[in-house]
């Protein structure tokens, strides 16, 4: 006598196309029991059990039930597509006001520099005039041998050192203060 072929689980759900736990509920629900059971706790079934399973699935009418039970719901999938969606609109307008930030921002520094470049410009124009009409008074007052440092004469410099402004009112003699080291 021929011995029926046994099906393990992971058989019959690769065959009916379903998770392990939808068959654990669909084998409770419609009381499938092993024909066999290994000493390791492998469950066997029969071939009539499995075509039970997988025709279940496959023929369709399984279908709803087998989306229920592995939590793959349309419905589901749509609301996340549309929340998606959603997100990547709100994604995408936030961008085109960067993006539109960023062109004012550059617009700005670029007049900024143009400003900035415009000031240096006019400081060099000062620098050349204030040196030009220096050469012109020495010329006028015939100091024309005495060089020019920085735009300045050295004779100006020497008039400046030699006239120190006091803080002192005229006449008073200035107390010599002596600071408390002195004291040591």
């Amino acid at each position: 006598m021929m011995e029926e072929k046994l099906y393990t689980i992971n058989e019959i759900i690769k065959d009916a196309g379903i998770a392990r736990s939808t068959f654990d509920k669909f084998a409770e629900a419609n009381n499938l029991r092993p024909v066999k059971t290994e000493k390791r706790g492998k469950k066997l079934y029969s071939l009539k059990d499995k075509e039970f399973v997988v025709s279940h699935y496959v023929s369709g009418k399984g279908k709803e039930e087998k989306e229920k039970f592995t939590n793959h719901k349309a419905e589901r999938h749509d609301e996340v597509v549309d929340l998606l969606r959603e997100q990547v609109q709100q994604l995408k307008r936030a961008n085109e006001q960067l993006v539109h930030d960023n062109d004012i921002l550059t617009d700005q520094l670029k007049v900024k520099d143009n400003q900035i470049a415009a000031a240096h410009q006019l400081t060099d124009q000062a620098q050349k005039l204030h040196l030009g009409l220096e050469k012109q008074v020495k010329a006028l007052t015939g100091d024309a041998d005495k060089p020019v440092v920085d735009g300045e004469s050295s004779d100006i410099n020497s008039s400046n050192n030699q006239q120190k402004p006091t803080d002192e009112p005229m006449g008073t003699k200035k107390a010599t203060r002596k600071s408390w080291w002195h004291i040591f």
